[in-house]
């Protein structure tokens, strides 16, 4: 893998990406061109910075150097000092350059969007020990719960204590999740503290401190379930995801670029749509029925400034 050249030069400005710009890479490629004008630029300030280095002599320190300013005339003083002030100022103004283009220009991440709904039941409920009831209706019985995902429909019959849940031994509350997930003994409920990606969560846990009774009636279930009954094959709503910026933009006039990197049915992810921008982020959603669609987005044609 080749490097960049670098040129120690100031270029006036940094090139914004149009929407119309090809993605073309190599020395000379547009998406490479302001890359090598803020190496241009580190490598000018890196010249700069070794002049103060050879500034401070056999001193240990910059300081101790100007001290030995005050056997120079007031002019000579005034001169030195002002090429430091500048130099070290040309250093800040740079340091957050880079730190813009890091959050703007060159703005990248990696998101997970989940296709999975509940479509019924999955209620849980406490039960007389230290678990979780689920069922269909709130009651364990004859029933059975249904829900898609990973892009199939599971079916859970009702089952008494289908889950435990730790205790919390802490001086502080702590919350954990019961989600719906393809576990070692396949598809049930699990309880953790974090829903893995592939994971449809169902409940939010909240356990108060030094909560180690033999049952849950010191817990707070909130239900989270998102429920959508099924119609054939019909999608009443697309599924999405939210990204956030790291930094919010000058303004939402910008184009995204999306790449899927992974998905349970790669033939199903259908078509990949970024929209509801805004300064601070924007929404992704997918119109097949794939899964834990792992997609990684690029920002294109932000404002620089």
């Amino acid at each position: 893998m080749a490097n960049l050249s670098e040129n120690a030069s100031w270029p006036s400005g940094i090139y914004q990406i149009e929407t119309t710009d090809p993605v073309v890479g190599g020395p000379d490629g547009i998406s490479n061109v302001q890359a090598k004008q803020l190496a241009n630029r580190t490598a000018w300030l890196k010249q700069k910075a070794d002049e103060l280095v050879e500034a401070r002599g056999d001193e240990a320190t910059l300081g101790d150097r100007l001290d030995l300013l005050q056997a120079l005339s007031p002019e000579h003083q005034v001169a030195i000092i002002g090429a430091a002030q500048e130099a070290l100022g040309l250093a800040g103004v740079l340091s957050r350059e880079i730190d813009v283009i890091r959050n703007r220009v060159l703005a990248q991440g990696e998101v997970v969007l989940k296709n999975k709904h509940v479509i019924s039941g999955m209620v849980l409920s406490k039960s007389g020990i230290r678990a979780l009831d689920l069922s269909q209706s709130g009651t364990v019985g004859s029933g059975a719960s249904r829900a898609w995902i990973d892009g199939l429909t599971i079916t859970l019959a009702d089952e008494a204590n289908h889950v435990s849940v730790p205790t919390n031994e802490t001086d502080e509350a702590v919350s954990y999740y019961a989600f719906l997930h393809d576990g070692p003994g396949g598809y049930g409920v699990g309880v953790a503290q974090e829903v893995p990606d592939d994971g449809l969560v169902l409940y939010r846990l909240d356990l108060p401190a030094n909560d180690t009774a033999g049952d849950l009636s010191a817990v707070t279930l909130t239900d989270l379930r998102v429920v959508r009954p099924q119609s054939g094959w019909r999608v009443d709503a697309a599924p999405f995801v939210s990204v956030a910026f790291a930094e919010a933009l000058p303004a939402a006039d910008y184009g995204v670029a999306l790449e899927v990197e992974g998905a349970t049915n790669l033939a199903g992810v259908g078509a990949l749509t970024a929209y509801d921008k805004a300064r601070n982020g924007f929404k992704i959603k997918a119109s097949g029925s794939a899964d834990n669609i792992r997609i990684r987005w690029t920002l294109l044609n932000p404002r620089y400034q």
